[in-house]
Protein backbone atom coordinates (compact mmCIF):
# COMPACT_ATOMS: atom_id res chain seq x y z
CA UNK A 1 0.00 0.00 0.00
CA UNK A 2 1.51 3.56 -0.93
CA UNK A 3 1.15 6.71 1.52
CA UNK A 4 -1.12 8.41 -1.35
CA UNK A 5 -3.69 5.43 -0.72
CA UNK A 6 -3.53 6.13 3.10
CA UNK A 7 -4.53 9.60 2.61
CA UNK A 8 -7.73 8.76 0.16
CA UNK A 9 -9.20 6.02 2.53
CA UNK A 10 -8.69 8.46 4.85
CA UNK A 11 -10.31 11.25 2.87
CA UNK A 12 -13.25 8.61 1.60
CA UNK A 13 -13.97 8.07 5.59
CA UNK A 14 -14.16 12.00 6.02
CA UNK A 15 -16.40 12.28 3.53
CA UNK A 16 -18.82 8.98 4.47
CA UNK A 17 -18.89 10.69 7.79
CA UNK A 18 -19.53 14.58 6.60
CA UNK A 19 -22.33 13.27 4.54
CA UNK A 20 -23.91 10.31 7.33
CA UNK A 21 -23.86 13.72 9.29
CA UNK A 22 -26.29 15.30 6.95
CA UNK A 23 -28.11 12.79 6.49
CA UNK A 24 -28.84 11.97 10.36
CA UNK A 25 -29.92 15.99 10.21
CA UNK A 26 -32.59 15.21 7.93
CA UNK A 27 -31.07 15.87 4.36
CA UNK A 28 -32.07 13.05 2.63
CA UNK A 29 -30.21 13.31 -0.64
CA UNK A 30 -27.26 12.93 1.29
CA UNK A 31 -27.88 8.98 0.98
CA UNK A 32 -27.11 9.40 -2.49
CA UNK A 33 -23.86 10.93 -1.87
CA UNK A 34 -22.97 8.22 0.42
CA UNK A 35 -23.31 6.17 -2.37
CA UNK A 36 -21.62 8.37 -4.87
CA UNK A 37 -18.48 8.19 -2.74
CA UNK A 38 -18.05 4.68 -2.10
CA UNK A 39 -18.07 4.53 -6.16
CA UNK A 40 -15.57 7.40 -6.35
CA UNK A 41 -12.29 6.89 -7.70
CA UNK A 42 -9.21 8.11 -6.00
CA UNK A 43 -8.88 11.56 -8.50
CA UNK A 44 -12.67 11.94 -7.64
CA UNK A 45 -12.33 11.52 -4.10
CA UNK A 46 -9.51 14.12 -3.92
CA UNK A 47 -11.82 16.42 -5.69
CA UNK A 48 -14.72 15.97 -3.68
CA UNK A 49 -12.93 17.11 -0.60
CA UNK A 50 -11.32 19.96 -1.54
CA UNK A 51 -14.71 20.80 -2.61
CA UNK A 52 -16.43 20.22 0.71
CA UNK A 53 -13.21 21.62 2.54
CA UNK A 54 -11.98 18.38 4.12
CA UNK A 55 -8.20 17.77 4.45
Amino acid sequence: MYPEDNRTDDLREKLRDYYGTAMTSGMSMAVIDLTRIDNMSDEEIEREARKNRIK
